[in-house]
């Protein structure tokens, strides 16, 4: 092994990038810590975390000896755990083979290395991996089920048998969390909505009896503890799990000493992101390191915590040192070291961003204590200032956006006036546009429909077509719902036209018709046999062997297009649409093509885990003929028409470079661009009540409403209420544009609507520095007549 004084001297002799860049101060004193005391790291944006983490696991094992299947690595995203992963192979090879080379090496030790052997992924992957693989004889390997999948179990399987379904009681419960504070318009909403709760219920660790026994809405909580209770029930008979319950079985198997050849193998545990970790996922970890003894090193920053909607409490982790000492007896107090050396970002955008998060003096009591550093840059000046681009309308607005990323991408740059600087022009004629990322609290491209008024064009859609108009593609497969793509009706359409044939009274198909389906299924799959049937009007290309009209009238009367052969007695739905796309080369050639297809490949595949029919149409087994169809229409296109399955934009390893990608800011977390635009106040031409809870909320959301309502039955919950709900509120938007300000590396420009920097404006938003309090810390007393624009704030405006 090597002396713990001459790990990083190796490190610098070993692997290129720290020979020229070595680990500063900060890093070194992280990576160096004691092994058996329990660190903390405050790692702010840009400040090398991965890095630490990677250089701590390999000490671990080059130092002290650990073989790396001993040491457990978990962070929030599969992107990061594959970048994660690649980083300890490659530097732990690289360390590797330089040892070999050192004479007077135990070589007998280095051949006992396997560097692949780290146990690496997300918190999810882990359970579902080691309740898999350690598993006790008489436990079944879990079938994890996707999120749409749960919840139509969760209808069908808990509500329905519970008495759920059209239960007053319950609706009113559940009409303190909805925008309006009415009830879910219909049962889909209403499992949406129970769901959400039910998975905060496991998350939080409530205690269910005591919560069905709470006032206000006593009947409605029993309603939806006895649904759980059901969905429980049936999921366990099963052996099925969604992601709550994966890792409470975990959590419920580890404490009953039934994951034992695991355990015995764990000696280091580091956990990525642990300000999103929720009470669950804590009691994971703290049950792991209680049972083994292991080292625990928690890496995040609280400033960054952006997933309270889906259970996470940054209060963990701004607490994990008192907390750590009070689960797990006898360890060593916790110690705090801190990151905050920048690399990624340019001074003007460090200052920036330490800029908005000190803004509102009130936030300061929702950080960690003490309040750590503010971060600060390491890289030179490019004279670059924080731009903005406001403008009168969002078409205006779109088209100058259009225009600036072309000039720097494909023109002769776009000239800046900087005071200092003359004649400065931002050019970047050796990238693309995938150098540059839009991100926004939202990249839906269309508002929301009422009636039958068409949706109004937001933002992304107004620059998509901006940018098409100039030969430039974006990359936005969240920006519209599956159900609204017209390639994707088209596909789907034809499903639904070769599988329930048009009949004589029955246009629609004649399973379809006798479905009782809801407005929303009813009015989208009429919608997309219209589209299908206009695409085979077109006839389009391949017209040989056989047109797709041809193909559509065989699979309509059961007829095989190939001489002599029979039709077979069971076609899987997804071969059906593989054979399709032959004519929608869309979903083969297109980048957001392919991510559609792996969404609806997807469904359908989840579908025929629950599904009596596996997914596939039947024929010759009368009544199950009719029946598969039907299962198909519920299970596959009903979720579908509803907005039930979501896109995984994930599965493409690298964004083309020609194109511009669109993100949500929880999207962008953790990433980095050279240009940053974000997406400030696109859609905020008054103050209108509907909007205020997206930049300066008048009422706790939905999110914090929840918590309160739990936090009476859960450990947590006087932890979280040390600010109240609306406090919460804003400490989340805050967190949230501070995420979205720290992902550029040379440029970061504000975009959104004029209005908004009027000094006299109603339009008041957390993002552009807006105080909880209502004072706005951009706007100075202007003696006289008052200025057009905001006096105070720190753009160029372009």
């Amino acid at each position: 092994m090597i002396p713990l004084p001459k790990y990083l001297p190796l490190v610098r002799a070993a692997v290129p990038r720290f020979a020229q860049f070595p680990p500063n101060a900060n890093q070194v004193a992280c990576v160096e810590a004691d092994l058996q005391t329990p660190l903390q790291i405050l790692a702010g944006p840009g400040s090398g975390k991965t890095t630490v983490l990677v250089l701590r696991a390999l000490r671990f094992v080059f130092v002290d000896g650990l073989l790396p299947e001993s040491i457990v690595v978990t962070t929030f995203t599969r992107k990061a755990a594959a970048e994660l992963r690649s980083r300890l192979i490659e530097w732990g090879l690289t360390i590797l083979e330089h040892l070999r080379g050192i004479p007077g090496q135990d070589q007998q030790w280095l051949d006992s290395i396997d560097i692949s052997r780290f146990v690496t992924g997300t918190l999810d992957s882990l359970c579902e991996d080691t309740l898999t693989a350690f598993r006790d004889p008489g436990d079944s390997p879990p079938v994890l089920v996707e999120g749409f999948v749960g919840n139509v179990l969760l209808g069908q399987k808990g509500m329905f048998p519970a008495g759920a379904r059209n239960n007053p009681a319950l609706e009113a419960y559940l009409a303190q969390f909805t925008s309006d504070l009415q009830p879910p318009q219909n049962f889909g909403e209403t499992v949406d909505l129970c769901r959400t709760i039910v998975d905060r219920i496991i998350q939080d660790r409530v205690d269910t009896t005591a919560f069905a026994m709470g006032n206000p809405h006593t009947l409605g909580r029993q309603a939806l503890i006895a649904s759980l209770q059901a969905y429980r029930q049936f999921m366990a008979q099963t052996n099925r799990m969604d992601f709550a319950g994966l890792e409470e079985v975990f959590l419920d198997r580890l404490s009953q000493g039934r994951l034992q050849r695991f355990v015995g193998t764990v000696r280091s545990l580091l956990v990525d992101e642990y300000q999103d970790t929720n009470p669950l996922q804590e009691s994971i970890y703290f049950e792991l390191i209680r049972l083994t003894g292991a080292s625990l090193s928690v890496v995040g920053d609280d400033d960054q915590s952006l997933y309270r909607f889906r259970g996470a409490t940054v209060e963990l982790f701004c607490n994990f040192a008192a907390r750590v000492a009070a689960s797990v007896q006898g360890l060593p107090g916790a110690r705090s070291l801190h990151l905050v050396d920048n690399y990624r970002s340019t001074p003007d955008i460090v200052a920036f961003v330490n800029r908005h998060i000190a803004a509102d003096p009130s936030f300061a009591a929702a950080r960690g204590q003490p309040p750590k550093p503010q971060i600060v840059t390491r890289l030179p000046t490019n004279h670059l200032p924080i731009l903005g681009m406001f403008r009168d309308d969002c078409q205006d607005l779109a088209r100058d956006i259009a225009g600036f990323l072309h000039s720097i991408f494909r023109g002769t740059g776009f000239p800046l006036a900087v005071a200092g600087h003359a004649g400065v022009v931002v050019r970047h004629a050796e990238g693309d546009f995938a150098d540059a990322v839009f991100i926004s609290r939202t990249v839906n491209e269309f508002g929301s429909r009422y009636g039958q008024a068409a949706p109004r064009e937001r933002l992304p859609q107004l620059l998509r077509r901006e940018l098409h108009g100039r030969g430039v593609h974006a990359f936005n497969p969240r920006g519209r719902a599956l159900r609204d793509i017209p390639e994707v009706q088209i596909l789907l359409g034809l499903v639904l036209e070769c599988i329930d044939p048009p009949v004589a009274g029955s246009p629609d198909g004649a399973q379809q018709t006798r479905q009782n389906l809801r407005a929303d299924a009813r009015h989208y799959l009429r919608e997309w046999r219209i589209a299908a049937r206009t695409f085979v009007g077109t006839n389009p290309p391949p017209i040989r062997r056989h047109t797709l009209a041809q193909f559509v009238t065989a699979w309509q009367t059961r007829t095989s297009q190939a001489q002599g052969a029979q039709w077979p007695d069971e076609w899987p739905i997804l071969e059906l649409c593989y054979k399709l796309i032959t004519w929608l080369p869309f979903f083969q050639d297109d980048p957001e093509g392919q991510v559609y297809l792996e969404a609806i490949s997807r469904c359908v595949a989840q579908a025929s885990t629950f599904s009596p029919y596996r997914s596939s149409i039947l024929r010759g087994l009368a009544p199950h003929d009719d029946n598969s169809i039907s299962a198909a229409i519920w299970n596959v296109m009903v979720p579908l028409s509803e907005k039930a399955v979501e896109v995984d934009e994930e599965i493409m390893p690298h964004i083309p470079r020609g194109r511009l990608p669109f993100m949500t800011i929880h999207q962008a977390k953790g990433l980095e661009f050279p240009l940053v635009i974000v997406d400030v106040a696109s859609d905020f031409k008054t103050n209108h009540p509907q909007q205020r809870f997206a930049r300066f909320p008048d009422s706790p959301t939905q999110t914090q409403l929840m918590e309160d309502d739990l936090a009476p039955f859960c450990a947590v919950g006087p932890l979280r209420q040390a600010r109240s709900a609306m406090a919460r509120t804003f400490d989340d938007l805050v967190r949230l544009y501070y995420v979205a300000y720290s992902r550029p590396q040379s440029l970061l420009m504000l975009v959104g609507l004029r209005k908004c920097l009027m000094y006299q404006t109603t339009i008041k938003h957390v993002a552009t520095s807006w105080r909880a309090d209502g004072t706005w810390a951009w706007r100075q007393p202007a003696p006289g007549h008052v200025p057009v624009l905001v006096n105070g704030h720190p753009l160029l405006l372009v």
